[in-house]
């Protein structure tokens, strides 16, 4: 029997496949949704870095037809290694508190984007095809302007309600100074790249190929929404309409970007207009 092969005992491939993409897509979300770690920012790009992009990407090789067994278990063995890595930080307070420190967390970064890189190289991997490109520029780029016009007045109306006062600007270093709050911004930027890369990118399109564009659409969406839980209740509702128009012009330009940049937009927006009440 092959890994993820024609049939892994009574389940055929395509559900074998669907099945696969969901349980550690469920597993990846409900781990950093009760490790949502935001201090220091390098060890929170750090974790989300690991879980929402490097897993996601690796774990394409046993998507895809044509893949080697020893490729296929070289991407297995180290997945399990980084879940095992996340475990162990997240449950032992010493460990987590060495990881953090820059000298550490730095070479690791390094270390695992040179791994998953070689894994995508090696299993000659078609990253375009799981939206990573620019895609339909001249489709979506129209569609960004509108919405940046259309979105700026409801963002500040948003801004000045009691619950999104508390909520933002979420990384504390926004407020101290011009400075701090670039760099805060930056950093959400790094992070947005990973976070719409999982859901408009790894989510929607491995599961698009199998489930079409309906069901994959409506998982990721309840998907994202989920991860919002805790925030006012506008924003978990908001969430959920919103990742359902993203998830289709994520789908309909072949890129996630439009939906990274509309998300950052909106992240800075409410960032500012909250400091600046």
């Amino acid at each position: 029997m092959r890994i993820l092969g024609e049939k892994i005992g009574f389940v055929d491939r395509k559900t074998a496949t669907t099945l696969f993409i969901i349980i550690l897509s469920t597993f990846l979300l409900l781990f950093l949704y009760h490790n949502d770690v935001w201090r220091p920012i390098r060890y929170w790009l750090f974790l989300n870095g690991l879980i929402l992009f490097a897993i996601p990407l690796i774990s394409i090789v046993f998507l895809e037809r044509k893949r080697s067994l020893v490729l296929q278990v070289l991407s297995g063995i180290v997945i399990v290694i980084i879940l095992l890595l996340l475990i162990n930080i997240s449950t032992m307070r010493h460990l987590s508190s060495i990881v953090k420190r820059s000298q550490v967390v730095y070479p690791l970064s390094v270390l695992f984007t040179l791994i998953t890189v070689l894994i995508l190289v090696l299993g000659k991997v078609n990253i375009r095809s799981y939206g990573i490109a620019l895609g339909k520029v001249k489709f979506w780029l129209p569609i960004l302007l509108l919405f940046f016009v259309c979105m700026v007045p409801l963002i500040f109306w948003a801004s000045r309600l009691p619950a999104f006062q508390k909520t933002y600007p979420m990384i504390p270093l926004a407020k101290k100074g011009i400075q701090g709050f670039i760099v805060a911004e930056l950093s959400f930027g790094i992070f947005f790249i990973f976070w719409e890369f999982f859901f408009r990118g790894y989510m929607l399109f491995s599961l698009e190929k199998r489930t079409g564009l309906f069901i994959a659409n409506g998982i990721q969406a309840v998907a994202f929404a989920f991860m919002h839980l805790g925030k006012p209740e506008l924003e978990v509702y908001s969430a959920l309409v919103g990742g359902l128009i993203v998830g289709w012009l994520a789908w309909r330009s072949k890129s996630f970007l439009p939906a990274f940049f509309i998300h950052w937009a909106i992240q800075s927006s409410m960032d500012l207009f909250a400091i600046l009440k």
